[in-house]
């Protein structure tokens, strides 16, 4: 006999707890049904577990009161039976046989929650049920989150550029080389706004780390006193106002993910800490007495050369090594070729369906202009400006017209006529060493890579090339010169 009830008094605008109840005990389960009822659950009131069974794969549950004893099968088997259904489903174990004598066998059967007697102890059960449904809401929402954040991190979406493809290589070659759930610590490099953060996101969401926690900090957005605290954590009373112990993001992160964005602005007198926590996967909390194990995976970013901070002594330079184990550098938007127009479709088709808007599409003006603009501040600036534009604007074609771009003079203009050079320079100056920097970096580009080639195109020596492009931290290891080819 299966009893099937439903509150009508008691239920919110959402829908109802479901509650499956397996008593033998036609007078307990009568009792449970009761006091259940009255308080707004769902209920489905089965004799055997094998109508349990039924019942859950028809219709599901958000939580299992089993009594014992079970007619015609133990605690154990009704257990593996409905988790194999849904492994995330949470048990009540309520009574005794001849296997479950007490809380310590329950427990072990992964039971969430354990009542001896639940006919004299109704508000024991009532406590456990709560709980329980508590932390089921809770890991629904949580996965809720996890599954939204990972949804709008796809490869895709990043770009299709040449560039792109390789940085998508390798991560992908990392991801399937790590599945064993060792992962070395990863620098991420890059002009601000060129989609780093999303880049580790990508990193975390196609690991096996996948289901675990993503913790992100920006070492740059917390004043120096706050960062040590916020990454290792604090004892209470290690410092005034510590009323309470204080777990670090590298325990949040605990076999999942930190992303440390903007690492080249962690203090120097923390590198030491930050370095000893990645080589010994151990942390200490401030005022802890001893160290704490982590199995977290670093991936650091930063869009500061590390190297000149080195030189600087502003970055210690053992923390540089052992966060350059793998590095990705992510292209600036300008040197992204047609990737413009294509994030700017994407963003457009994201916001539209974000606001709940008609779609929009771009004129061939915009896509020119688009296309066109060198993008100081990247694929953030791209979106920022789209994001207005669906927001603002009625018009359901997005024009040129449209855009609110800053003047063409902020960006360095060189032009060549007749062998005659004419350089045009922001009124606000400019660093040679970042304009040397990118022109290396854009005849390394039109070369496709090509030492030789790049500098024939810039008309110095072979030689001379390739120590401009050490001095400023450009890869030219997988040049290919013509006699290598």
């Amino acid at each position: 006999m299966v009893e099937r009830r439903t509150s009508t008094g008691l239920e919110t605008a959402n829908r109802a707890p479901h509650v499956l109840v397996i008593a033998g005990d036609a007078p307990l389960g009568a009792r449970l049904s009761e006091v259940l009822g009255k308080r707004g659950f769902e209920l489905t009131v089965v004799a055997e577990s094998e109508q349990a069974v039924r019942c859950h794969r028809q219709d599901g549950a958000d939580l299992v009161i089993a009594a014992l004893p079970l007619a015609g099968t133990d605690a154990r088997k009704l257990i593996s039976a409905l988790r194999a259904h849904d492994p995330r489903l949470p048990f009540i174990l309520a009574g005794h046989d001849a296997e479950v004598a007490g809380a310590v066998e329950a427990f072990e059967l992964g039971a969430l929650d354990y009542v001896r007697d639940p006919q004299s102890d109704m508000q024991a059960l009532l406590g456990a049920i709560g709980i329980a449904l508590g932390m089921r809401r809770g890991d629904v929402h949580l996965r809720y989150l996890r599954e939204k954040d990972a949804a709008g991190v796809t490869w895709e979406a990043l770009g299709q550029c040449e560039a792109m493809q390789r940085v998508f290589a390798v991560v992908e070659q990392l991801c399937r080389r790590t599945q064993a759930g060792s992962t070395p610590t990863i620098l991420i490099t890059g002009e601000t706004g060129t989609g780093k953060g999303l880049l580790a996101k990508c990193i975390h969401y196609q690991s096996v780390r996948r289901t675990q926690p993503f913790v992100g900090v920006n070492c740059a957005a917390l004043p120096p006193s706050l960062i040590e605290a916020e990454l290792f954590g604090y004892e209470r009373g290690a410092f005034t106002g510590a009323h309470a112990a204080h777990p670090g993001l590298f325990e949040t992160a605990h076999a999942g993910t930190l992303f440390l964005d903007e690492i080249g602005a962690l203090p120097i007198e923390l590198q030491a800490k930050l370095l000893t926590a990645l080589e010994e996967k151990q942390v200490r909390r401030i005022g802890g007495r001893s160290s704490l194990a982590v199995d977290v995976q670093v991936v650091a970013a930063t869009h500061r050369d590390l190297r000149e901070a080195v030189a600087n002594r502003e970055f210690r330079e053992d923390l540089l090594h052992r966060l350059d184990v793998v590095t990705v550098e992510l292209p600036p938007l300008r040197a992204r070729g047609g990737d413009a127009v294509l994030l700017a479709e994407e963003f457009i088709r994201a916001m539209c369906r974000e606001y709940g808007m008609a779609p929009r599409r771009l004129a061939d003006d915009a896509r020119a202009l688009v296309s066109r603009y060198r993008w100081p501040g990247n694929v953030r600036e791209l979106r920022n400006q789209i994001e207005r534009i669906v927001l603002l604007e009625n018009d359901p074609v997005i024009r040129a017209e449209h855009f609110q771009l800053r003047d063409a003079s902020l960006a360095v203009t060189l032009e060549s006529r007749n062998g005659a050079l004419r350089v045009e320079l922001p009124p606000e100056g400019i660093s040679l060493e970042a304009v040397e920097r990118e022109i290396l970096r854009e005849a390394m580009r039109l070369s496709e890579g090509n030492v030789s080639r790049a500098a024939r195109f810039l008309s110095i020596s072979r030689q001379t090339l390739i120590y401009r492009l050490k001095k400023h931290g450009i890869d030219s290891s997988a040049a290919v010169t013509p006699a290598q080819a």
